[in-house]
């Protein structure tokens, strides 16, 4: 069985037992378990009043602060409990993984914009008018965090080497390479499923320019300065390679 079928089935498996349960139980979030629907729609009202300023904010390029930083620990609680009542909800683990994004949990990030990546056909919500884009969404951040989780293993391995451990060394890029592999992977869903998002080909360039691909990456950031030129994340590419 694939892991993320194991990990839902085993979040099922809890929330059926809590849910069988009269007592008051606490979730692993540390929030009131969800029972019912009722219950779940007022979880995603407090998720969403703490996180999705934050969520604009941060996708417009503002800074998050200490201040946001704790709303988006505390938004996460509910999102986590959304999830253990119905894991199968792409849009609860969207925002539980961009609030472990903001606040620098990148692997739980990545696991929780995975699964939601995964959960795309068997979401109860899959026919909503938005539901693709935020699986798209998911894709394109998932791609940011391996990007970023790859950088960070190249320079643990560096650090490794240097500590004559070359065991160790060898294991770093090896995961290293594996989160490579996976960010331009998903990347690469992300643009193909919406070529004109300037975002999404700005984070493949970034992943391209990473593995020092950069004809393939150039082509993507002309494409990026034809759709917007005033982009400031372009215009920081576009000087960089030279266009």
């Amino acid at each position: 069985m694939k892991n993320w079928m194991i990990a839902i089935v085993a979040v099922f498996a809890l929330g059926t037992v809590l849910f069988l349960s009269d007592r008051k139980v606490e979730t692993p979030s540390g929030v009131d378990l969800i029972r019912n629907p009722t219950q779940y729609a007022e979880a995603n009202g407090k998720a969403a009043n703490l996180a999705f300023e934050i969520f604009r904010k941060a996708d417009s390029g503002g800074s998050i602060t200490e201040d946001d930083k704790a709303k988006l620990r505390e938004a996460e609680k509910y999102f986590e409990a959304m999830r253990l009542y119905n894991p199968t909800v792409v849009q609860s683990n969207f925002g539980a993984g961009k609030c472990f994004m903001l606040v620098g949990e990148k692997e739980r990030a990545a696991e929780r914009f995975e699964q939601a990546v995964m959960n795309r056909n068997i979401d109860p919500e899959k026919d909503k008018p938005d539901f693709n884009l935020t699986v798209y969404e998911s894709m394109a951040l998932l791609s940011e965090v391996t990007l970023d989780l790859a950088v960070e293993e190249i320079a643990n391995r560096n650090s490794l080497s240097q500590a004559n451990d070359p065991v160790g060394a060898a294991a770093a890029k090896k995961r290293s390479d594996n989160y490579f592999a996976k960010a331009l992977d998903y990347s690469n869903q992300a643009v193909s499923a919406v070529p004109r998002a300037t975002r999404y080909l700005v984070g493949r360039a970034n992943i391209l320019l990473a593995l020092k691909r950069d004809a393939d990456a150039k082509k993507d950031i002309a494409r990026a300065k034809a759709l917007d030129p005033n982009d400031l994340r372009v215009k920081m590419l576009a000087k960089l390679v030279g266009l």
